[in-house]
């Protein structure tokens, strides 16, 4: 791929990524399996576990896929964390493989920040994760969009945000019995962060970190 690469996984990996980070967490590792996952944290002294199967925090894991659960978190600063997720990590670490650079992690909270990052980039594609990294997720599509008209300089549409709360995303979360509802409010919180989240693959190791733009917000004459 030429040019830069976003991926997109709103709900939650790429949310609960952005608040790690807010929180002062120095780096995220990012992990396909649970195995890895649990191999690599044994690796590096004092780190946590986050990440999710089907949803569920794993019992072994320090926090699940869930912005609350960060927010809630007392001891997080400086800290490594090794996250994996059903979508978000599989699928930015696959392309992080396929050569892309760079590589930014998006949701809804690091949109505008991510958008600037990117925006005088030769040319940008962006991937939506899906649910489960197999189907299309309304979320993800419609973060998507927003991205572009940021990075296009177009004004926002209206109705995005009504539509992802009336979507297929919000109400699963809303209806799962072991999601906090608070992770859908934090989730919807657009532009929460002035940091885009910047991928990288290192001697065959996936990382995430705090990225901040020093482009102009606007968008660039041509």
């Amino acid at each position: 791929m030429s040019g830069s690469t976003v991926v997109i996984d709103t709900f939650r990996a790429f949310s609960t990524a952005a608040y790690l980070v807010d929180r002062g967490v120095d780096h995220i590792v990012l992990a396909e399996t649970l195995d890895e996952a649990r191999r690599r944290a044994a690796t590096i002294p004092d780190s946590l576990l986050c990440g999710e199967e089907g949803g569920r925090r794993p019992d072994d894991f320090d926090l699940g896929n869930s912005p609350i659960e960060v927010d809630a978190y007392l001891d997080l600063a400086g800290r490594t964390v090794i996250m994996r997720t059903s979508a978000g990590t599989r699928t930015i670490v696959r392309t992080l493989r396929s050569g892309a650079n760079p590589v930014y992690a998006a949701s809804l909270v690091v949109a505008r920040s991510t958008a600037s990052a990117v925006r005088r980039s030769p040319r940008v594609t962006i991937i939506a994760s899906g649910l489960g990294g197999v189907s299309i997720a309304d979320e993800d599509e419609e973060t998507a969009g927003l991205i572009s008209d940021r990075i296009l300089g177009r004004p926002d549409d209206a109705m995005r945000m009504g539509r992802i709360r009336r979507g297929e995303g919000a109400t699963r979360l809303r209806s799962t019995p072991w999601i906090d509802p608070e992770d859908l409010a934090l989730c919807l919180h657009v532009d929460r962060f002035s940091f885009a989240l910047r991928a990288r693959l290192n001697e065959g190791v996936a990382t995430l970190h705090a990225a901040h733009s020093t482009g102009s917000d606007s968008t660039p004459q041509k």
